[in-house]
């Protein structure tokens, strides 16, 4: 609930797409499988998201038990083993899926955009 206003919306940052995250973990491991912590260099780099390694861990866990990723320990040459995670078939199919609702939110974005710049002009 809006604390402004009290209308139903949790927040007023538009700029945000709740679980944009999970979208962003599928493309970056439909490119090869990784771990964690290269996962959050990679988000940061390549889809502009900026995550916290606990939240990462646990967004993976959660995309792990729906079936989305998989994982399996890595025994490293130096230091303790890793977790390395995998894209699934189905974690592929949910990938398309999300590239099919963004591009449509993308279109809405440009509607809105295009006709805030008619009544005020440039940005």
């Amino acid at each position: 609930m809006c604390k402004t206003c009290g209308c139903s919306f949790r927040s007023r940052n538009f700029g945000n797409i709740e679980r944009f995250i999970e979208p962003c973990i599928l493309l970056l491991l439909s490119r090869g499988p990784s771990h964690g912590y290269g996962l959050m260099e990679d988000l940061e780099k390549h889809c502009g998201e900026k995550i916290d390694i606990g939240n990462l861990y646990r967004s993976l866990r959660r995309m792990e038990k729906i079936g989305w990723v998989n994982s399996n320990w890595e025994k490293g040459n130096i230091g303790p083993n890793k977790r390395k995670y995998e894209i699934t078939i189905k974690g592929k199919s949910m990938l398309k899926e999300a590239f099919i609702s963004l591009k449509r939110t993308h279109s809405l974005i440009n509607h809105f955009f295009n006709g805030y710049k008619k009544v005020f002009g440039k940005e």
